[in-house]
């Protein structure tokens, strides 16, 4: 029994873990961009899910926050997801315009900071470094106990998780998914193309925070409290680094990125043991660990477990009917240019 209510949690873990991993693969891993602001987007739906589902605030309760509201489910998800796009506009807005490489990474990082020391250090605002807790579950009534509740939670996740990589595969494989890769590339050429890349990043970064907020979104619902703990600094690298391991640009080596840095380094943890009785000991060695193998896929394998495909095309030669058209093919296609132009005989070409 205690093996399977494990189970179900490291599937619960895993699906939330994997939109956020999502998010950071459409934004930097199609695109190339050092967004760190993900992390916002994820508190921000984190907490609007929470307000939103608490109510309003009791006077001299332990916990205080400037707004909440009894909102019946799924609206509360929705919201949260809304939130993430408009936290991602506003950011992106600010700094995708001539933002570019370590430059965005940097500015990211410093409204990262701001924002996370305003809420952190204003009780009275979002619950300050306390956070918000007693957050209600959806689903309730379906299970009476806490393993049934377990398994209906992780199929509600899961289905969001799969939802949010059928959306990932089509917008990468899209004409907007081909343009950001484009840009991703070669910026001056997709631009002399006609390609708007501000547009483009722009779409792209306010998808991505909506799946960083539905992400943290689900984990405030899990958890049933929130603090601004899980959307620190230190959550920013692990996404980073399961996105590296997994493969760039592919969500099959995003998924197997999520399952390697969640599951098997995060719960492996756990199973190596300790000299001593230090209760930090057991983080210290997961971000060393964590690091050492980060560190070996940039060298050894920069393209990750699961590479980017690339597109392929028919290079093979294809016969020419008598008036220069290939076979199935249209008028001219398959015909050498010089052949098409009449400057040049068969035989000269073949000679």
């Amino acid at each position: 029994m205690n093996w399977v209510f494990y189970a179900t949690t490291l599937g619960t873990v895993f699906f939330i873990n994997l939109i956020l991993i999502l998010s950071v693969n459409l934004q930097l891993g199609l695109l190339g961009l050092p967004n760190l602001s993900f992390i916002i987007c994820l508190g921000a739906g984190a907490y609007v899910v929470s307000i939103f589902s608490l109510g309003p605030a009791v006077p001299g309760s332990l916990q205080q926050y400037f707004f909440g509201a009894f909102l019946p489910f799924p609206i509360p998800l929705i919201l949260a997801a809304l939130v993430g796009v408009a936290v991602a506009f506003i950011v992106g807005a600010l700094v995708l315009y001539r933002m570019r490489g370590h430059t965005l990474a940097v500015i990211t990082l410093i409204i990262v900071l701001v924002v996370w020391s305003v809420i952190n250090g204003t009780p009275n605002f979002l619950g300050g470094a306390n956070g918000l807790f007693g957050i209600p579950q959806p689903f309730h009534s379906l299970a009476g106990t806490t393993l049934g509740y377990g398994f209906v939670f992780l199929g509600y996740v899961a289905v969001l998780g799969c939802l949010c990589f059928v959306f990932n595969q089509r917008f990468f494989k899209s004409p907007l998914g081909r343009a950001a890769r484009a840009l991703r590339e070669n910026e001056q050429a997709a631009v002399a193309l006609g390609k708007d890349a501000y547009r483009i990043r722009l779409i792209a970064v306010m998808c991505g925070g909506a799946m960083a907020a539905l992400s943290g979104a689900l984990l405030a619902q899990y958890s049933m409290i929130w603090t601004p703990s899980p959307w620190s600094l230190d959550e920013v690298f692990p996404a980073i680094g399961a996105m590296i391991v997994g493969g760039r640009g592919n969500n099959w080596g995003a998924a197997l990125g999520t399952f390697f840095v969640s599951i098997v380094i995060g719960q492996g943890i756990q199973w190596i043991p300790f000299v001593s009785s230090d209760p930090g000991l057991g983080s210290a060695v997961q971000w060393i660990g964590e690091g050492v193998i980060f560190i070996g896929f940039l060298w050894f394998r920069p393209r990750g477990l699961l590479p980017e495909r690339k597109a392929r095309w028919d290079h093979s030669p294809r016969r020419v009917g008598a008036f220069g058209e290939a076979d199935g093919s249209r008028p001219g296609e398959g015909v050498r240019p010089l052949e098409r132009s009449g400057l040049v005989s068969d035989s000269a070409v073949s000679a």
